[in-house]
């Protein structure tokens, strides 16, 4: 589905990501870690086509999305970490607005509504609420519902339960498991290496601009016939 390859990208003088290649599958989840500044969020911007690569190509379904950036907008639904809401309108409000912006049919935009408020656990009451009214864990779920109106087939979720309670935490990787399920591929951009192992199937360390470790989970977690943690393979590779 997703091809990144050999994918370069700097910013006069400082090279910010460094010949990073890796593969993403339908219905796989796929963790993306690292320290602040290792070009985490420089490769997820230029997968979200908000920028473009010096060198390598980015290819959706087989397309280059650098020649043609609406093959995978239309089929993308991306988180960023910073909230995206209007905080002035209400939930549901929210819902209607991005459910236009997504041209959807008015009985599909209704359906779509019901399922994710469902998803995320929100009540009727709740999504009759004006945002700025929320909790952060409540505002991070409508975060990631209206991003998933249009049905996309790649979703990117970036640090989705940084700073929220549990009951939102638990919300959100249930949430995740279920679109697993449903055949959504996903790139997990996070910290809490527990979550990583919980959702992920395939791991991608960044560290300093290049990708040091790609591997599924399992093979991750088994060095020289033993058991590890996520930790440990991060303390391994000399990660800081």
């Amino acid at each position: 589905m997703l091809e990144v390859n050999h994918v370069h990208k700097a910013y006069q003088n400082h090279t910010a990501v460094e010949d990073i290649s890796f593969q993403m599958k339908q219905g796989e989840i796929t963790g993306l870690i690292g320290p602040n500044g290792a070009g985490k969020s420089t490769t997820v911007s230029m997968i979200a086509t908000l920028l473009r690569p010096d060198k390598g190509q980015i290819l959706f379904n087989g397309e280059d999305i650098a020649k043609n950036p609406k093959i995978i907008r239309s089929s993308l639904g991306y988180v960023p970490q910073d909230i995206a809401l209007y905080e002035s309108l209400t939930g549901m409000d929210n819902f209607e607005f991005w459910g236009n912006a997504y041209h959807l049919s008015k009985a599909l935009k209704k359906e779509r509504i019901k399922q994710l408020s469902d998803m995320i656990g929100f009540t009727e009451s709740e999504l009759n609420r004006k945002v700025k009214e929320y909790s952060g864990g409540m505002k991070r779920r409508l975060n990631i519902a209206v991003a998933l109106l249009h049905e996309p087939q790649l979703v990117i979720l970036d640090e989705p339960t940084v700073g929220i309670d549990l009951q939102s935490r638990k919300q959100i990787l249930s949430a995740i498991e279920q679109l697993k399920k449903a055949g959504t591929a996903i790139l997990y951009v996070g910290h809490y290496l527990e979550e990583v192992e919980r959702l992920c199937d395939r791991i991608l360390i960044f560290n300093q601009g290049r990708c040091v470790w790609n591997d599924t989970v399992s093979n991750s977690l088994i060095q020289s016939g033993n058991k590890i943690s996520l930790e440990q393979l991060y303390e391994e590779l000399s990660i800081n």
